[in-house]
């Protein structure tokens, strides 16, 4: 996640020339990058867990993704003190669904 802070600290941050493609780009990064933060959080949550008898392992799949979300959110925070970057809720809405499609698929593999 040290990424997404230090990427988040560029000014005038591009991808792309064109704003069509630079959009796309950067909204599938993020939705990649916090799909595999939440993977992350899940993993160093859930990784004591996997030692328990059956029956008392039960995974948590909530606190990861809130987790997640909570980190986006203190990122678009910090990204509105970077000149020529601002807070996006739609930023904040991919980050999330990145997030909330790694939690289903770690809970179809449960």
């Amino acid at each position: 996640m040290g990424i997404v802070f230090y990427l988040s600290s560029i000014p005038n941050l591009r991808v792309s020339q064109s704003n069509f493609w630079d959009e796309i780009l950067r909204s599938g990064a993020h939705f990649i990058l916090y799909g595999i933060g939440y993977f992350l959080f899940f993993r160093a949550i859930n990784f004591s867990k996997e030692n328990l008898p059956a029956g008392k392992a039960g995974k948590n799949f909530l606190l990861p993704l809130f987790l997640t979300f909570l980190y986006g959110f203190f990122d678009e925070i910090h990204q509105s003190f970077v000149p020529t970057r601002s807070f996006q809720i739609q930023d904040l809405i991919v980050d999330f669904s990145g997030a909330f499609l790694a939690k289903i698929i770690l809970e179809e593999k449960k």
